[in-house]
């Protein structure tokens, strides 16, 4: 692990409540600590190259702020913890952390949200087994990109809704989750498989980044109508999913297959 991710054994980790503080930092979007800390606190911050003062607002030029930097990130980092994170660039599965690590350390990341722990359905359910997956918060701290954490059924949900259609999440009898339409006699399962060696498994719950395949929208209606369609990937879920959505409502409106043409 290259050392300037973590504080060396002469530097001085930041106590509980200068953890505190550059957490909250570093879970804003604009990296801005909290209002409310001491002068004297903010000195000792600044001097240790943790925050720095942050642009002036145009709405108001007279107020000071101060914004974590790379440092400040670093500071909040063992190496144990750096070690874990960064693990996940070389994980057979993408973002999980597959390294041995010591349980302290992870359940560490966990309350601080560096880490969450999902099922093979993706979600965090307890008395089923799960795994633990580096969050935003994570790679935000050791400097990874960030990922859309969404879920891909919200994506959908939201997408049919603009159609005018109602639609929602249900999980069948093996755990699997898909997003479902049910109007008249027409019935619409739409799936996206996931990452599950050696299983067929399908997901509306797993975040969007956890997903490379595409929606396929299995259709029936009538008597024994029934279509099976999906649409190109690699345009992103929430691109993937709005046309999804449009294309079904094309179908709807004719029921014509030519509606899912890419």
């Amino acid at each position: 692990m290259p050392t300037f991710l973590a504080a060396g054994p002469h530097v001085s980790a930041p106590n509980a409540l200068q953890r505190t503080w550059l957490l909250a930092a570093l879970r804003a979007a604009d990296g801005l600590l909290p209002m409310g800390v001491a002068t004297r606190s903010l000195n000792v911050l600044r001097e240790r190259g943790w925050i720095t003062t942050a642009p002036a607002r145009d709405d108001d030029a007279e107020l000071v702020r101060y914004k974590i930097t790379p440092v400040g990130r670093f500071a909040l980092l063992s190496v144990a913890k750096a070690d874990a994170l960064l693990s996940t660039l070389v994980s057979a599965e993408p973002g999980r952390i597959e390294a041995p690590v010591q349980e302290r350390i992870l359940n560490s990341l966990e309350r601080e949200g560096m880490v969450t722990y999902l099922t093979r359905r993706g979600q965090q359910a307890e008395g089923e087994e799960r795994h633990p997956y580096i969050t935003n918060l994570g790679r935000r701290l050791v400097g990874l990109p960030e990922v859309d954490e969404t879920p891909a059924g919200d994506y959908l949900v939201a997408a049919l809704a603009a159609n005018g259609l109602e639609a929602g999440v249900e999980t069948d009898h093996n755990g699997d989750s898909r997003v479902v339409y049910r109007s008249g006699d027409v019935e619409a399962l739409f799936y996206r498989e996931v990452w599950n060696p050696g299983h067929y498994t399908y997901s509306a719950r797993h975040p969007a980044w956890m997903h490379n395949k595409p929606w396929t929208a299995l259709i029936t209606y009538g008597a024994d109508g029934a279509v099976e369609k999906h649409l190109p990937n690699g345009l992103g879920v929430q691109e993937e999913s709005t046309r999804m959505a449009d294309a079904f409502a094309a179908w709807l409106a004719g029921r014509d297959d030519a509606a899912f043409s890419a």
